[in-house]
């Protein structure tokens, strides 16, 4: 189960993750770890488009992402909406080392943490409970900006 990448990015796979962070880190696979496109076939349609040429694509709803993630022996970059998600792997045996948090978006109850970065406090508690857990989580956009640890910005 080789994951080289964790990320948090609410609009999942687009121009900076094809690009930017796809020439950045050596892998094989994207998993999305998304209950709505797990379960749209013009989601999932649309991630594939956006999926750059070379690399596999894997989408999962969180159950299925559990048990399929440790079956799979290509270098993953695991991506979902929210670090909910995350939390949620991780605790089901989903051996993640570092997570790094993109965009999440502004809505009602969230509270800004950094330029593009709004949290409930349901994703507080995640965060928290994730860098509790030992791993890392750090807030960069692209692979050129430096990076922020979450735990400086809540």
């Amino acid at each position: 189960m080789p994951i080289v990448f964790s990320r948090v990015e609410e609009r999942l796979i687009h121009g900076q993750v094809s690009t930017a962070w796809a020439q950045a880190i050596n892998f094989d696979t994207f998993v999305v770890v998304d209950n709505d496109s797990a379960k749209n076939e013009m989601l999932k349609d649309l991630l594939e488009m956006a999926c750059p040429r070379g690399k596999k694509l894997c989408v999962f709803d969180e159950n299925d992402a559990i048990e399929q993630i440790n079956n799979i022996s290509r270098k993953m970059f695991i991506i979902a909406k929210s670090p909910i998600t995350f939390l949620n792997l991780i605790k089901n045996g989903v051996k993640i080392t570092n997570l790094n948090i993109g965009s999440i978006h502004f809505k009602p109850g969230k509270k800004e943490i950094f330029k593009t970065v709004y949290v409930s406090e349901e994703e507080l508690d995640a965060l928290r409970e994730i860098t509790d857990m030992g791993i890392v989580c750090e807030i960069q956009k692209l692979p050129t900006e430096s990076k922020k640890n979450i735990l400086d910005l809540i």
